[in-house]
């Protein structure tokens, strides 16, 4: 199973630094608002996606589908989380069934 990343331009490079082939990267205009949800459509799709890596900003501009498989993770971009600590353990622990501590 392969993992997709979209995010701003930043995120994505980060992401393709390290390793990820299929990275994706938006900017912050509805045309690009627009690609990103066609492109998370697609992905959600393929058989071959087995996480997609999605910033907080992005998913909050495009909307998430309820979908068991993929999962679709939501992650900070550089502007940080909006989510508390508490629902990142929450979000981790239904996504993996584990429950991170401290």
């Amino acid at each position: 199973m392969k993992i997709a990343v979209l995010g701003d331009p930043d995120t994505a490079i980060g992401f393709k630094l390290a390793g990820v082939h299929e990275v994706y990267s938006f900017r912050s205009t509805s045309m690009d608002y627009e690609r990103a949800r066609n492109k998370l459509r697609e992905l959600l799709q393929r058989e071959d996606i087995g996480l997609v890596l999605i910033t907080e900003t992005l998913a909050r501009a495009v909307g998430i589908p309820e979908v068991k498989f993929p999962i679709i993770l939501q992650i900070p971009d550089k502007s940080g989380s909006r989510f508390g600590e508490a629902q990142i353990k929450e979000i981790v622990r239904k996504a993996i069934g584990v429950e991170l501590k401290r």
